[in-house]
């Protein structure tokens, strides 16, 4: 209501777009609620396809992505969002089991769903990093027809997805799918090379390349800015990670102290917990305000991590060089206006805490030294380098993408940005943008019939979890997926954002079955003087009763109110897409529409 009115919003092709709240939440546009749908309809492989369609690492992200489109999704406002992330595993499963059989050929589809490449272009171009922004990018461009070769620093590429996320959260199998997918597509790969150390940038136009992503993420640990770190057993969360993953083997030592409470640190937290140790984590702020993922911080105290909060580090401890202790001092914590506490270090609470392990997770930064002897870029105090609209740096040809040019952000965010630096480098490679056609349409769903049996009353439930004993036993993946019969179960949970019921004016005699029958009240009979909005509902109003621009403009809450009759009114928050006011209208005013949407790059 605004001063006593309805404010109303006239749908539009970006209105039914953003509907769908979940696919407008995802950086890459994930059409969630097709993929979802198609999981309740029992076809799997259409599931895989959509998912992967607008993201070439679906099954990653079925497994990691903090999921946006959960946090936008409507039966939120009900319960809880669909469990959208879980759901895009199990169809990665299904389609990971169809993979080798008769049925994926039939359904002509491939393990790259969407991976074929674009017509050659001559055009080379050159990647440096492997990591989400730096893969997407070269997926993407190889379809465009670019020829991309990946300079990569490490023995392996797949960035973060192969060497920092650990194994019981991301298997290396599934990192290795798709890289290998995006590899199929005839992409080179340099590895052990470290552009700005073995080779320098201009090198790489020397060598014929006409444009560059630099990808490299933000790999590089903040150090901690108290006394005393320069010792033996003081690690780096990102550095700590990585040398895991890659196999190596640290002592740690029975206690292990991780400072920080983002996802690094749960990461770190529970990948020593793996390894044999007792973990504290102190971090100098509440629970409810640790950065890290709800869920991972839940398995962190299933596991057996302790926590330590409000809880500031001081100064390392030491003796002959290695690492006895971490001095704290406890933190009051006084909300300020926007919710965020403001830390006040209480004087004379100082503490030491035993360990032989201290692990630094308190955030990451960027490593720019692939820009060494370059003149033209910025870079910030964090190593990010600043890009223009198009993700250029300030050298011709030269781009940036994902978290060296965002700072640390979500996977599905990094890919989102590698995708637009492939468009970007693609419009600078032509000379023009390529054009972007929009394509839309409403389809009248006749005997339409609700979701399933009560669907609302179906409530969440996670995908079973390892057992807390066999989880400490090694790095196993955590997570079971849904069985067949959950994962239809929670499709159902959908409400079909995008089916839309659509009101014929010149049908409805305002009897308000509708009304009476909405089982969410969702519904309202009311007069246009009731109602405000802004020029597109003065258009409406104006063509629907015939009147002219400058009589209404004169005249306009007179006329408003001189109106018989009553409008219906929708909450689209509420509505959960039942059909019943369909079914139960007289006039067949209403109807079920679904609204499809894409927007294709043309080739021109």
């Amino acid at each position: 209501m605004t001063e006593g009115k309805y404010q109303i919003k006239i749908p539009d092709l970006d209105y039914f777009r953003k509907m769908i709240k979940c696919q407008d939440a995802c950086p890459a546009k994930t059409p969630a609620g097709g993929y979802v749908n198609a999981i309740a309809d029992g076809d799997y492989l259409l599931s895989y396809a959509l998912a992967r369609g607008p993201n070439p690492f679906a099954p990653i992200c079925g497994l990691i992505c903090t999921h946006p489109c959960e946090n936008a999704c409507r039966r939120g406002s009900i319960d809880e969002p669909v469990a959208i992330r879980a759901l895009k595993r199990f169809a990665v499963d299904a389609f990971m089991e169809a993979t080798n059989s008769d049925i994926l050929k039939s359904a002509g589809l491939s393990s790259a769903i969407g991976g074929s490449k674009g017509i050659p272009t001559g055009k080379k171009v050159a990647v440096i990093g492997s990591g989400p922004a730096g893969m997407a990018g070269t997926h993407d461009l190889a379809r465009l027809g670019y020829k991309v070769t990946i300079f990569e620093s490490q023995p392996i590429i797949g960035g973060m997805f192969y060497g920092v996320i650990p194994a019981y959260r991301l298997p290396k199998e599934i990192a290795r799918f798709d890289m290998d997918s995006i590899l199929s597509l005839g992409i080179d790969v340099r590895l052990n090379i470290t552009v700005g150390k073995d080779i320098a940038l201009q090198d790489l136009f020397d060598e014929g390349f006409e444009a560059v992503l630099i990808a490299v993420g933000a790999q590089l640990s903040r150090s901690l800015t108290i006394s005393g770190t320069d010792v033996e057993g003081v690690f780096q969360g990102v550095s700590f990670l990585k040398r895991v993953g890659l196999g190596e083997r640290l002592d740690l030592g029975k206690k292990v102290i991780v400072i920080g409470g983002g996802n690094v640190a749960m990461d770190a937290a529970r990948t020593a917990k793996r390894l044999g140790a007792v973990v504290t984590v102190v971090y100098r702020r509440k629970r409810n305000e640790m950065p890290a993922i709800h869920e991972e911080i839940i398995a962190a105290e299933e596991e057996g991590v302790k926590f330590k909060f409000l809880a500031a580090p001081v100064s390392v401890i030491s003796k002959d060089e290695k690492v006895t202790g971490l001095q704290i001092i406890d933190v009051g914590s006084v909300s300020d206006e926007s919710g965020r506490s403001e830390l006040k270090y209480i004087e004379g609470s100082e503490s030491v805490i035993d360990t032989n392990t201290i692990i630094a997770a308190v955030g990451q930064a960027s490593d720019n030294a692939c820009l060494k002897g370059c003149k033209g870029f910025k870079a910030t105090r964090w190593g990010t380098i600043v890009t223009d609209e198009s993700l250029n740096i300030g050298i011709p040809g030269v781009f940036a993408a994902g978290d060296v040019a965002t700072g640390p952000a979500i996977v599905i965010g990094a890919v989102a940005s590698g995708q637009d630096a492939a468009r970007a480098i693609d419009k600078y490679l032509r000379g023009k943008e390529r054009r972007i056609e929009k394509r839309a349409k409403m389809s009248v769903i006749n005997d339409y019939k609700k979701p399933a049996k009560d669907y609302i009353k179906i409530m969440r439930e996670e995908p079973p979890l390892m057992g807390v004993e066999e989880r400490l036993s090694g790095f196993n993946q955590v997570e079971r997926g849904y069985p067949e019969d959950m994962a239809i179960e929670q499709a159902e949970r959908c409400l079909k954002c995008n089916i839309n019921t659509i009101f014929n004016g010149e049908l409805c005699i305002a009897c308000g079955g509708c009304v009476d029958v909405c089982p969410m009240n969702c519904l309202k009979l009311t007069s246009l003087s009731n109602l405000a909005g802004d020029e597109n509902l003065d258009k409406l109003i104006q063509h629907r009763y015939n009147i002219s621009k400058e009589d209404y403009e004169k005249n306009k809450d007179e006329i408003l109110s001189s109106i018989n009759g009553a409008v219906i009114i929708k909450d689209e928050d509420k509505c959960i897409r039942c059909g019943l006011c369909a079914k139960r209208c007289p006039t067949n005013t209403i109807t079920m529409e679904k609204f499809e949407f894409e927007e294709v790059l043309v080739n021109e």
